[in-house]
């Protein structure tokens, strides 16, 4: 990141310990469902190995080989749900534009635009070649108003509907992985297009601050989002969490996954599929699931996230939709690492999914 933008709007001024309660409280809230089969710990890393012509990292110290993990609590069959919470627990697209307060801080046109079309649903980029899509780029920006709302308006927070949300992003660690290079693409693909002006500038004026406060802030929102996400592609799913917005219905229009299509890295893997497949959308719009995210990537998974389909056995409730399920894919020791893998393509993936070098 330039040098003159400032870091102190991300600071939070608690313990690790009142984090981690606030964020108990916060899976709680949300009915997020463990059953006591796995915690968050943390496990030992080794130092990437260096790239053939580039040189290794200088040094790695224990701290720096720490990464926070979801562990198995006890022992985990095979096709056993680990973790379980309805779509309100989730932050997406959908959670910045029923913030009424937020939203409105761009100008109509805008809104529009670039975030009540279909185009926006459809993963639509900030620009051509832009790994940024533009309902990754809202959902940062709203994460940066609840950070800076914290700050500077925390009585006001607490009465917004989803200011929970902030027990939740303030859990999100400050200084694990290395974000170096995604965060230097990232910058620039934020300085051209109109809508990331503007909005940058709304946030700014809106808090009486600077727009290089504010910039680190959306940067570590896009790296987390990049480094967590879980890729939605359940067409009802979707539905639920867009129903309250003005881009419900829209899911009816987009077009269906093509079954001889490999899943996206991380994607919603679904079970067994019916003759039909348009219960799948083919572009995922990126969820961030609270403990789900909290699944380090590795080369042999043992987990994956399942949208169970209505069956004799099982029907979305009316009032919570879906349910979004951390699934075992193998029998699980107690003390194992949970794992998921990153696709078919890990060399360009391991940027995507927020590591400049990836700890083994």
């Amino acid at each position: 990141m330039p040098v003159y933008e400032q870091r102190h709007l991300l600071r939070v001024l608690k313990t690790p310990q009142e984090l981690a309660k606030d964020f108990i409280d916060f899976c709680k809230a949300k009915q997020i469902i463990t059953r006591g089969m796995c915690k968050v710990g943390y496990v030992q890393r080794r130092p990437p190995a260096p790239e053939p012509g580039r040189p290794g990292p200088s040094s790695f110290g224990p701290e720096d080989l720490r990464l926070r993990s979801l562990v198995a609590n006890k022992n985990i069959a095979k096709d056993e749900n680990i973790i379980m919470m309805p779509e309100r627990a989730c932050l997406h697209p959908a959670t910045a534009i029923q913030c009424g307060e937020f939203f409105s801080l761009f100008p109509r046109n805008l809104q529009e635009e670039f975030f009540l079309s279909s185009r926006f649903l459809q993963n639509s980029r900030l620009m051509e070649r832009s790994l940024i899509r533009h309902n990754q780029y809202l959902m940062a920006l709203y994460m940066s108003f609840l950070m800076i709302m914290r700050t500077y308006k925390p009585d006001h927070l607490a009465r917004m509907q989803n200011g929970d949300f902030i027990k939740y992003i303030d859990f999100m660690p400050r200084s694990e992985g290395n974000f170096e290079q995604l965060a230097l693409h990232l910058s620039g693909w934020l300085d051209t297009p109109e809508v990331c002006r503007v909005g940058q500038d709304a946030v700014a004026k809106y808090f009486n601050v600077t727009q290089a406060e504010v910039r680190p802030v959306i940067l570590f929102a896009l790296c987390m989002i990049f480094s967590r996400m879980v890729p939605v592609d359940h067409r009802q799913l979707l539905s639920f969490a867009f129903c309250e917005t003005p881009l419900a219905g829209a899911l009816d229009t987009l077009d269906d996954a093509a079954p001889s299509v490999a899943p996206q890295a991380g994607a919603v893997v679904q079970p067994p599929p019916p003759a039909s497949r348009s219960r799948l959308v083919r572009e995922p719009i990126a969820f961030l699931c609270p403990l789900i995210d909290l699944c380090n990537h590795s080369d042999s998974e043992n987990v994956a996230v399942m949208v169970p389909d209505a069956s004799s056995t099982y029907q979305p409730s009316a009032q919570h939709g879906p349910v979004i399920c951390l699934r075992s894919l193998r029998d699980i020791a107690k003390g194992e690492e949970l794992t998921m893998n990153y696709g078919a393509a890990p060399r360009e993936l391991h940027m995507i999914w927020g590591m400049q070098n990836i700890l083994q």
